[in-house]
């Protein structure tokens, strides 16, 4: 079982406001009859000091065979707070455990699920048969979050002893976003690697057909093309070969704007309602950074990690299972940071990298950002992390509000388009048949110069 740290404040027993009543009106009483000469007056209010004094001795001190010296045992309760690891059928269980001390008749347990679900719940007692509260937390989003809250009050000497509200302890757990790796995996305008599995422009080993070429020192025999050489050659021993493409690999920045993250619901933009906001941005950004960073591991490409609001968040480019392990703990651990501490410095991005940017682009840094990516001659797939809103419970006026906001999003999502970024749309589903069919085409070269230049 879990204690309180040696040092921490223990819970204080205090008496009710019934039995602190019973004291004064007791006090008052043998005061009036002492001063007016009555005896059976001073009798009537020794039995109100007597219930209080006897209550107050029966206060628990520790646990059952526990020494009071130790700051831990000499609580009158022991306590222990545990929750699931991983998500069961999109809810977390949990199990809240009480041991008390003799003395202790009833428990006023308060259980707070995701910060907004209150049960309280008013249990009995006893050192033989400790208290065991369990449920169930339903887990609408992904990244991290405080799973329960549990705080309580301790009753006494049939109820005439209460303890004050004891400080409130809580279980956070990191949800992980379920995802599906996309096949389907947009290029960078130039390939990096020696090694891989995209065909690059330079001739090598172990691509598609490149072209016919003479026979010049270094080229192996076996390359020697027969039946062009009968066709092309004009001198005697001139020869040619047939020429691959080399393979290559590519390096992939997937950036994730954390400054907000805003729900289904337009009406809890302003105060985050986890039940009542539906899926969120950050939802659909860490499933879509994670679909598209385990679709390009997958392959063998270089993945890198960056938060564009906060500069620390950062998993250097890396390929394989391990690095695949730290890019989706990373992504799963994403939570907003506020637009107060946004930095507006984007990340460094290696040359000739491709980039994907995950954002809801409700203001003007994440569109700068991704403009300054492009004209430096990076690929960039602006994706577009904002569910659809629902405003049906809006007044007039946020509602025009609103309507403006989104005037001045679909300005910036046409001037990422004239600037030559690619615009993608990641919807709540994982099936998203629209979705899909934008990522094939944007997986297509874009034209022959482009597909040249890799």
């Amino acid at each position: 079982m879990s204690t309180p740290r040696p040092g921490a404040p223990q819970p204080r027993w205090r008496l009710t406001i019934a039995q602190t009543g019973a004291i004064v009106v007791g006090f008052l009483t043998a005061a009036a009859g002492i001063v007016s000469g009555h005896p059976d007056v001073v009798v009537m209010g020794l039995p109100l000091l007597a219930l209080a004094a006897w209550a107050w001795d029966r206060r628990p001190r520790a646990m059952a065979g526990e020494q009071a010296t130790d700051a831990a045992a000499a609580a009158p309760v022991h306590y222990a707070l545990t929750a699931d690891r991983a998500a069961r059928e999109h809810t977390l269980g949990y199990r809240v455990r009480l041991e008390t001390a003799p003395g202790v008749e009833a428990v006023q347990l308060r259980v707070l699920e995701l910060g907004v679900r209150p049960r309280l719940h008013v249990l009995a007692a006893s050192p033989e048969r400790p208290i065991d509260v369990r449920g169930r937390v339903p887990a609408p989003h992904s990244g991290p979050q405080r799973i329960v809250t549990a705080d309580w009050r301790l009753v006494a000497a049939g109820a005439a002893l209460l303890t004050d509200v004891s400080a409130p302890i809580g279980v956070d757990r990191t949800i992980e976003p379920a995802f599906v790796p996309i096949t389907a995996l947009p290029l960078p305008a130039r390939l990096t690697g020696l090694t891989g599995s995209h065909d690059s422009s330079r001739p090598g080993d172990g691509g598609d057909f490149h072209d016919i070429d003479r026979f010049r020192p270094g080229d192996r025999l076996r390359r020697i093309d027969w039946k062009a050489t009968a066709r092309l050659a004009r001198d005697p021993g001139e020869l040619y070969v047939r020429r691959t493409r080399a393979q290559a690999d590519a390096t992939i920045f997937v950036i994730v704007d954390s400054a907000d993250d805003l729900g289904e619901s337009v009406d809890t933009w302003e105060l985050f309602d986890p039940v009542r906001s539906g899926t969120t941005s950050l939802d659909i950004a860490r499933s879509a950074a994670s679909a598209i960073a385990a679709g390009y591991l997958h392959r063998g490409d270089r993945v890198a990690l960056a938060d564009l609001a906060v500069p620390g968040r950062v998993a250097r480019p890396g390929a394989g299972t391990r690095h695949l392990d730290r890019v989706l703990r990373a992504i799963a651990a994403t939570q907003p940071v506020g637009a107060a501490r946004v930095t507006r410095r984007p990340p460094l991005v290696t040359p000739g990298a491709g980039v994907f940017l995950l954002s809801t682009f409700l203001d003007d840094h994440p569109m700068s950002a991704a403009l300054q990516f492009a004209a430096a001659g990076h690929r960039v797939v602006a994706v577009d992390v904002l569910p659809p809103g629902r405003t049906d419970e809006l007044t007039t006026a946020r509602r025009i509000a609103h309507r403006l906001v989104m005037m001045d999003r679909e300005n910036r999502m046409a001037a990422l388009r004239r600037g030559g970024v690619d615009v993608l749309v990641w919807g709540l589903e994982r099936g998203d048949p629209e979705r899909d069919a934008r990522l094939l085409a944007l997986a297509r070269p874009r034209n022959p110069a482009l597909a040249a230049a890799r």
